[in-house]
This record gives C-alpha cells, structure tokens and sequence, in this order.
C-alpha cells in the first residue's frame, strides 16, 4: 500500500517538475529558426524533429512547459497562501454582517474564470502578467470562499470549543486547531485548480489571446501546427500528450490529498 501511495503521489510530482524544470535540458535554443531545416523528421541533433520555421520541437515542449506550469505554479503559491490567510481571519459565526458579506462573496465566484480572462485581456492586452493577475484574482476569491465556509463547520465542533474554554485565543484557534484541518481540502482545490488553468491558458493560446507572440507556450504550438496534422502529426499531437499529462497529475494530486486528511483534535 505504501508502494502504491508513493507511486500516486510521486509520480505525478515527477511529470510536473520534468514539465517545469525540462528546461534545462533542452538540446538547442527554441528560438533560434534554421530554415534549411524545417520539417525535419526526429534524428539525433532534434529528437522531436522541427517545426515550420526549423525550430527544435522538444526543446520547445520543455521551454512551453516551464511558462505554462510556471505560472499555474507562481499564482496557486500566492492564492493558497493568501486565500487561507484572508479566509481563516475574516470566518466568523453568522451575522447580519456575515450574511451580506457571502452574499457578495458568492456573487463574486459567480462570475467564471474565462469572464476575468477576457476582461483583463480587453483592459491590459494579452502577456504573462495579465494571465497570471486574472487566473490568481479568480481562484482567490475561490478559495476565500470555500476556507471561510469550512472553517465556520469547524467551529461548532468539539475540540474547537475544548480549546475556546481551556482560554485559546482566536488566532490560536484558527491557525493552530482549525487549519491544520483545511489543508486537504486546500490541496484537493488547488490541484484541481491547476489542471483548469492549464487548460484556460493553453486554450487562450491556442485563439491567439495567451501569453504574447514571443512566448513559447503549449496553446501556440498547437495553434501553429494544426493545419499540418496530417502531413506531420507530431508538431500537434506532441504538445497535447504534454497538456494531457499535466493535467491528469493535477487531478491524480488532487484525489491522493482527498484520501487523506481527518480532523485535529
């Protein structure tokens, strides 16, 4: 069982580092377009072949993987921390107050994530920054909202008032008997977070609307190359098995941390 718990857990956690960190082994420049080699079949100089412009296709996979999942990466560390920070300090037993405030709260997460997208792209243009601000600001509010409403349900639990009645102070409370609490639920949301925004940011890419024309990304390879699929498959199909592992890692992270967990008392 413990073999089987390591292979669900470390070997998701495998794909996405070689899909992050591939990087630094890529056999040439990505940038760099060889015009007497376009189209070349895979050989030892391009283990992947080239693309239309005689561009190396893996080391492109590898630079694409690094923007892609970098930015899945950077903007759920800052949404994981600040969402359970704000979430933990501003749950409270339900008042009016309390009440208006989830109203809003739940009309904010109302709106999907694609709408912020399109708004910030409208307002800012399409680049790295835009689709980082826009992604982390929608799961934010998210994830503000599922920590408030689970640490309200563990509040009127037992070891919550045990630790209330022994003189525990709210901060106490919060961070050292309810969070620890949360942090599955947290992981299970952040993972299968993660796995939409790759899809969001490849999507994006894919219509012209993602991360800039000089940014090596999965959504533009693919977008590049689907007019030739039938002639040269593999310019299309390679960054689709990489979309498709990133993501199924995500969602396998995501069901490994539901089975653990289990409440602190």
């Amino acid at each position: 069982m413990k073999r089987i718990k390591i292979l669900q857990i470390g070997g998701p956690i495998l794909v996405l580092a070689l899909c992050c960190f591939g990087y630094l082994f890529a056999p040439n420049d990505p940038y760099f377009a060889d015009m007497a080699n376009r189209l070349v079949r895979p050989c030892s100089a391009y283990p992947l072949g080239t693309d239309i412009l005689g561009r190396c296709t893996l080391s492109r996979l590898l630079y694409g993987g690094r923007t892609t999942i970098g930015i899945v990466a950077l903007g759920c560390l800052c949404v994981a921390i600040l969402g359970m920070v704000t979430g933990l300090l501003i749950s409270r037993p339900k008042d009016k107050q309390g009440v208006l405030f989830e109203s809003i709260l739940n009309a904010v997460t109302a709106i999907p994530p694609i709408a912020y997208l399109i708004i910030f792209i409208a307002a800012w243009g399409n680049g790295i920054l835009t689709m980082l601000v826009a992604i982390t600001l929608s799961l934010f509010l998210r994830l503000i909202k599922l920590v408030k409403t689970r640490a309200e349900i563990e509040m009127g639990r037992a070891y919550v008032m045990c630790a209330v009645t022994s003189g525990a102070g709210r901060l106490r409370v919060l961070f050292w008997q309810i969070l620890p609490n949360l942090v599955s639920d947290v992981i299970r949301f952040i993972c299968l977070s993660c796995a939409d925004m790759v899809l969001a940011i490849v999507g994006f890419s894919f219509i012209g609307l993602g991360l800039g024309d000089h940014v090596i990304d999965w959504g533009s390879m693919v977008s590049d190359s689907n007019q030739m699929m039938l002639s040269y498959p593999g310019l299309t199909l390679y960054p689709v098995v990489f979309i498709f592992l990133s993501t199924l890692s995500f969602h396998l992270l995501g069901r490994a941390a539901s089975k653990e967990g289990g409440y602190y008392a």
